[in-house]
């Protein structure tokens, strides 16, 4: 019978820089845990990760894929988990230091470009700490493959008809083209690959520098190897299909939507360290917000929105804003102004990098959840919520709605007066906070991430 290979390269390249699952790596590693369940799929799947010199793949262990799953999701049992928070007791102090002190008797036309030249600094500073990290990860990464090459002793040796599914983060090899060139020139494989957003092609503006460029190129190069493309949501299917047509090339494969499961196989709100469920309860009420600090998610609207609430309102009636994830793309002037205002007085807390069980802890917890992102491929956090039974205000772009099926109340991420105003809504009736909760209980149905891999299965075997 035919066999499925699973690239998870990225994986481990994830798990060497010491990150954070984000959501395209708990798609993936669900998904593969979901195949290795079933016991008449797992006969029939394997894993594989790049050669030292990225030409070919080398076989991996599913208990490899696991202990990198350990690590990405923090749970590591080695060291008690601690929490990174960001906010007014972290970032703000009254008390100046000495060289603040002797910065206040310095002229202005010398002292502000001083202060930029030092924030700069520290910037380079930070950025070549980031460097060596990357390289000392890339040469750990070498050293680990060959290891594994010579533990494992079984080179990659698929049958013809067999299907290599890249499910992640592959627009980061370049030479992931002729990878797959070779799987169907020498191997006579098949190739399916999971796309989760066509944000650097649709809205380059919120991407790093240089990302637009890489995606396009991988972009333009992978798609013809497809037999055939996944989505992960019909909102993506149709960025695919609509894309293909403007740029002047139809595709002539399926694109499949791929149902996204809701509750991560690491979430447990019980296994959160006592430290962690002790900084969580000093929090006090609070709203979540859940996903990567960055630019497209629209974290700045939030930040308006909380600073109208503490402007109309007393302070003690405003639930902290509490952002959990790690930092990314375009939000450093978003980070100064919230350090500019103490975070709103303390209002604003960014919980950098949490673990699985943190974040289980923190929906659990939670009043409601908000997420105004611009652009989503999906959108994780909302169906999270709901699987926590917590109410959610969304924005109401892209997949959102999707991702919302019915159930969360949704504003436009333009429109920061509108989100307020459902903000103000749901705070000032508690009954409507509950009305949605009946609903979420009533009428939420998960899909489990069994349906995901079976809708993989059905369409390449």
């Amino acid at each position: 019978m035919k066999r499925i290979w699973m690239d998870v390269e990225d994986l481990f390249a994830f798990a060497q820089a010491g990150a954070r699952l984000t959501g395209i790596q708990r798609v993936v590693l669900e998904i593969c845990a979901a195949f290795m369940a079933d016991p008449h799929m797992a006969d029939h799947v394997g894993f594989v990760q790049h050669n030292v010199q990225g030409t070919g793949f080398v076989v991996v262990s599913w208990a490899q894929v696991q202990a990198v799953w350990q690590a990405l999701s923090g749970q590591d049992t080695e060291q008690p988990e601690k929490m990174q928070i960001r906010s007014l007791s972290a970032s703000y102090s009254t008390n100046q230091s000495l060289l603040q002190k002797c910065g206040q008797h310095v002229p202005v036309s010398v002292r502000v470009p001083a202060g930029k030249l030092i924030r700069n600094s520290q910037s380079a500073v930070q950025a070549g700490s980031a460097l060596v990290r990357g390289l000392w990860g890339l040469a750990s990464q070498t050293l680990r493959k060959k290891d594994n090459l010579n533990v494992q002793g079984q080179a990659f040796s698929p049958q013809k008809g067999d299907i290599l599914l890249s499910l992640g983060a592959s627009w980061s090899h370049a030479m992931y083209q002729k990878l797959l060139r070779q799987c169907r020139q020498q191997y006579g494989m098949r190739i399916g690959v999971l796309v989760h957003d066509l944000v650097p092609l649709l809205w380059p503006e919120w991407c790093q520098p240089g990302l637009p460029a890489v995606f396009r190129r991988w972009y333009q190069q992978v798609v013809p190897e497809c037999d055939v493309i996944f989505a992960n949501s019909e909102s993506t299917q149709k960025d695919v299909l609509t894309y293909a047509q403007q740029s002047g090339k139809p595709l002539s494969v399926p694109v499949i939507v791929v149902p996204m499961g809701c509750g991560f196989s690491k979430a447990d709100p019980e296994s959160a360290s006592a430290s962690v469920q002790e900084h969580i309860k000093q929090l006090g009420p609070y709203v979540l917000c859940a996903g990567t600090l960055e630019v497209r998610k629209n974290h700045a609207l939030l930040v308006r929105v909380w600073r109208r609430l503490l402007q109309e309102r007393p302070a003690n009636a405003v639930p902290k804003l509490v952002i959990a994830g790690g930092q990314g793309w375009l939000v450093d002037d978003l980070l100064q102004q919230l350090e500019n205002s103490a975070w709103l007085n303390g209002h604003v807390v960014w919980i950098d990098r949490p673990s699985d069980s943190c974040m289980a802890q923190l929906y659990k917890q939670a009043q409601f959840t908000i997420f105004p992102s611009f652009y989503e491929g999906w959108g994780l956090p909302v169906t999270e919520s709901l699987y926590w039974g917590k109410p959610s205000l969304t924005a109401s772009a892209s997949s959102l709605p999707e991702a919302g099926m019915g159930l969360t109340e949704m504003f436009d991420p333009d429109n920061a007066s509108q989100a307020l105003e459902l903000v103000r809504n749901v705070l000032d009736q508690p009954q409507r906070l509950a009305a949605m909760e009946q609903q979420i209980k009533a009428h939420f149905q998960p899909t489990s991430w069994s349906q995901a891999a079976k809708t993989l299965w059905q369409a390449v075997m």
